[in-house]
């Protein structure tokens, strides 16, 4: 979050002054209160994005009419799964997206942390697993539930665990409760799409290729091409 004042309220922050959004709020001022929304939804994906995504910005067609298609009816919006190969640039159109989406002000909002927007997290999937393996003093069902009921969860590399028991069941829970819910994800994988039913259990592949919006990006290894 910047530390700039705000001017017509020195002592608060100028994406974050509350006394501005009760000032908007209590004059019913709708085109305000959606200018001060972006605003603090912009800084929230700015502090909390990776550095390296911080400036990722959707360029694929397909991943721009998924946007679109969440913007007009987020409730009804599916989910997306970008595949490829390494290094064609997945994690970069994922994080656009996920800008998109998570910035995107509703005309009539659920004010979450009164924030006009949906609640979002990413992950990577070794970090995902990683957060909901059993250990002392940690409530690893409040953290699976936070996965499930997120508006918005982007999952990085799904399908690059290695297979085993805990990892295909943490991934079906997870999947099927937001597919349940018919809460969108972003996901993307560097498995061609017809070895994900191996990689991840036929369950799994089957809500994927249900509720998912499929976008393959190929080209060079950018990576290495840097």
């Amino acid at each position: 979050m910047t530390d700039t004042q705000c001017p017509t309220h020195p002592r608060q922050p100028a994406v974050a002054c509350q006394e501005c959004f009760d000032e908007l709020l209590e004059a019913r001022d709708a085109a305000g209160l959606r200018m001060w929304g972006a605003a603090r939804l912009a800084a929230d994906c700015d502090d909390r994005f990776p550095r390296r995504f911080a400036a990722a910005a959707v360029d694929h067609p397909d991943v721009k009419d998924w946007v679109e298609t969440w913007r007009a009816d987020p409730e009804a919006a599916p989910s997306l799964l970008l595949a490829g190969a390494v290094g064609v640039g997945k994690t970069w159109q994922a994080y656009a997206a996920l800008r998109e989406a998570a910035t995107t002000v509703r005309q009539h909002p659920r004010f979450i942390n009164r924030v006009p927007g949906p609640s979002w997290e990413a992950v990577t999937s070794a970090d995902l697993y990683a957060s909901l393996r059993p250990r002392t003093g940690v409530d690893t069902e409040a953290v699976m539930e936070t996965y499930r009921r997120v508006d918005m969860l982007l999952v990085d590399d799904l399908g690059a665990a290695k297979n085993s028991e805990f990892v295909e069941e943490t991934t079906y829970r997870i999947l099927s409760g937001r597919y349940d819910d018919m809460r969108p994800s972003i996901f993307t994988t560097n498995l061609p799409p017809a070895e994900l039913k191996h990689a991840l259990g036929d369950r799994i592949a089957s809500r994927l290729a249900e509720s998912c919006r499929l976008v393959v990006l190929d080209g060079p290894d950018r990576r290495r091409a840097k």
